[in-house]
């Protein structure tokens, strides 16, 4: 399995010259410091937008300084729905090709595996698919595994979880992919619609725990 690579993308170029308006983002009047060596003239952006197949546009940020060779690549999606709330994806035909945006507040559960993704503070916006997402958990799961002694109780849970991982991999297990952001700006978009249902939140959880706790002060 890999992860997408947004390479792919690029005979999909769409021109950020586009007259409707869509695309016309901001000119960078001033100059920027490289976050690693602090040159100026030296470091530059580019922007590109991409027009993917299923008609979604991505934005990707290429920061490069010519002086100390520092390179850093973003990606950002132009259709964020920003709605705080669930997004709920059943896989139960082994495909693996839905699309995954998660913002810095979007968290992954896979209940039927025990996994939970949260996002660390500071979190970038992420671009993948089921089929990325598997991989990493594959990945951290298989290292957990051989680093830890198999005499703990750690161990077994993780050894169970791997097992019950490799019957979702290979499609004997049905599984739902849960996507929470209380803050909005993360989404999927399913191969088959049928597959997904949004849950939203009627107001964002960071507003719900600050009302809870004015209602307990009062």
């Amino acid at each position: 399995m890999g992860t997408p690579n947004t390479e792919k993308f690029e005979e999909k170029k769409t021109s950020l010259d586009r007259k409707d308006g869509k695309y016309e983002l901001p000119k960078i009047e001033e100059n920027i410091n490289c976050p690693v060596c602090g040159a100026k003239k030296a470091f530059g952006m580019t922007r590109t937008v991409y027009h993917l197949p299923d008609g979604d546009d991505i934005l990707i940020l290429l920061l490069e300084c010519e002086k100390c060779d520092y390179k850093n690549r973003d990606v950002l999606s132009l259709y964020s729905s920003f709605k705080p709330g669930e997004y709920h994806l059943t896989i139960d035909d082994g495909n693996f090709d839905h699309k995954v945006f998660r913002g810095a507040s979007g968290d992954l559960i896979i209940e039927e595996i025990g996994i939970e993704i949260e996002r660390a503070e500071g979190a970038r916006f992420e671009y993948t698919n089921i089929e990325g997402i598997m991989q990493r958990i594959e990945q951290q799961l298989e290292f957990f595994l051989d680093t830890t002694p198999h005499t703990t109780k750690e161990w077994e849970q993780a050894n169970e979880c791997k097992k019950r991982f490799n019957a979702c991999l290979s499609g004997e297990m049905d599984f739902t992919v849960v996507l929470k952001d209380p803050e909005g700006g993360s989404y999927i978009s399913p191969t088959d619609d049928e597959k997904l249902e949004f849950i939203p939140y009627k107001t964002k959880r960071r507003e719900v725990k600050k009302n809870r706790k004015s209602s307990n002060n009062s």
